[in-house]
């Protein structure tokens, strides 16, 4: 765990961090994204003491970073960044190679774990005697990541990494690196001014303006809630419906479906169906237990009078959770050919309804948005 407490930053009279607390959770990726001259990378530099706080403190793991080795510090936190920092007079075995060799492990040992490194980006070992410039970008940047995770750290700092590739090797590396924090859960503290690069590997985010944290939280809530104007107009109105998966099913389904009891007469269903323009009820308990769904083709052309809905009621019913992507709603719906979908939590307690009509009024909202 990182934290940052009352850290200031000051260039004699230019304030470039003001008074910023925050906690970078163990494990996560933090994005720290902004405007140019917010003060991203200078707190980035500061978890590896590159840059030194005018005020405030830095804690890893609630020590205190001014009380660690500087060289120890940094040898301990991998570090990669935009132009890969690789060296170009040295092979690319002895780029990743570089921090285990200065601190001496067993030769052995260095040779396997940059075997596995390479393997772990990618890359075969023929590229191992090659130098940086007979790689490509993305190969280069491949083989930084690579170094980063060398030595084995559990903080790795990432400043703006990807950000001069092209966007197919760009979208290739952030999967990348996504399929690698799943394996080896890493604290990473990622640099990047591209909101949809931010959104797409991020556990939480930290919006950065003119020195200041305006808001740090998942990047659902960041897109659902923004904090203020400046985050809204920095996000944008329709950024949501590029990450449709952060859509979740509480966002859009309707919360006060029409229901009715087992013991209910079919009749005074029928009537009550056609009341409230609905071809379906929600039929639950006295707790809002769902029990199943009547609906009303189940009772054309057939004798009813004096039967009562447990008669009638479907209970093999396909439902979703309040938390559930649209985007597996999606899938249901179009699988199984539904027209409605209750909502219910984990007890079984009806909490709303999903219909194709609300699906796609949904869906179609970012459109109407934009005509506006």
């Amino acid at each position: 765990m990182i934290e940052f407490k009352n850290v200031t930053k000051k260039y004699k009279n230019t304030k470039v961090l003001d008074n910023i607390s925050f906690v970078i959770e163990k494990n996560k990726i933090t994005s720290l994204i902004g405007e140019s001259g917010c003060g991203k990378t200078t707190t980035l530099k500061m978890i590896n003491r590159l840059i030194e706080p005018t005020e405030g403190e830095i804690l890893i793991d609630s020590i205190n970073i001014k009380k660690k080795n500087v060289i120890a510090l940094r040898r301990s936190i991998g570090y990669v960044i935009q132009q890969t920092g690789l060296f170009s007079h040295m092979t690319i075995r002895q780029n990743i190679e570089i921090i285990p060799r200065l601190e001496k492990k067993k030769e052995k040992d260095i040779e396997i774990r940059t075997k596995e490194m390479l393997n772990m980006v990618g890359l075969e070992e023929e590229y191992l005697d090659r130098y940086p410039t007979e790689l490509s970008g993305g190969q280069q940047q491949r083989i930084g990541i690579a170094r980063a995770f060398e030595n084995n750290p559990e903080i790795i700092l990432m400043d703006e990494p990807f950000s001069a590739l092209d966007p197919i090797t760009r979208s290739s590396l952030q999967e990348e690196l996504l399929r690698l924090q799943e394996t080896y859960k890493k604290t990473i503290v990622f640099v990047t001014h591209d909101m949809d690069e931010a959104i797409k590997i991020s556990d939480k985010i930290a919006i950065m303006d003119n020195g200041k944290i305006v808001q740090y939280d998942t990047p659902e809530q960041i897109l659902k809630h923004p904090a203020n104007d400046f985050v809204r107009e920095f996000v944008g109105n329709k950024r949501i419906w590029t990450s449709p998966k952060l859509i979740k099913v509480e966002d859009i389904m309707i919360t006060n479906p029409v229901t009715c009891r087992p013991n209910f007469s079919c009749f005074y269903c029928l009537n009550k169906m056609k009341m409230s323009k609905v071809d379906s009820l929600m039929v639950v308990d006295e707790n809002k237990k769902l029990l199943g769904v009547l609906y009303a083709e189940m009772l054309t052309g057939i004798n009813y009078d004096g039967k009562k809905v447990a008669d009638f009621i479907e209970n093999d019913v396909i439902t979703t959770h309040p938390k559930d992507s649209i985007v597996d709603v999606l899938k249901l719906v179009e699988e199984n050919k539904l027209s409605t979908m209750p909502v219910v939590d984990k007890n079984g307690i009806l909490k709303g309804l999903i219909t194709r009509s609300s699906l796609i009024t949904s869906l179609s909202q970012q459109f109407l948005e934009e005509d506006k």
